[in-house]
């Protein structure tokens, strides 16, 4: 039953936005698992942890395999810009850096 509710929680996060974004804004682990219980979702870090490998592991089938929109790339990656002060770095090419990370990237062979 524990890991129904594992389930239910992921396709929570995965479908509303608000209950993601207060999970995404706690601040610490006690946080996340009252607003979790509250929630109605009711499970121990083992099941949690035995439903994600689980998940993990699964192979999806070609019919549940998707294209990401562009909003979706942004949360995933989030997004590119390029940085003409990188550039005095890094000269001859377009430098474009990860805002979300700060993690700059050399310039691809056909920036060239």
């Amino acid at each position: 039953m524990s890991l129904e509710n594992v389930k239910a929680f992921y396709q929570r996060l995965a479908n509303d936005e608000a209950f993601r974004s207060q999970i995404q804004d706690v601040k610490s682990k006690e946080e996340c698992s009252q607003i979790v219980k509250t929630a109605g979702y009711i499970f121990t870090q083992q099941e949690f942890e035995d439903y994600t490998g689980q998940l993990l592991e699964t192979q999806p089938s070609d019919s549940d395999i998707q294209d990401l929109s562009e909003k979706e790339l942004e949360v995933v990656v989030g997004g590119f810009i390029e940085s003409p002060i990188l550039k005095i770095f890094f000269p001859g090419g377009n430098i474009l850096v990860r805002p979300m990370y700060g993690a700059p990237l050399p310039p691809s062979p056909e920036t060239y």
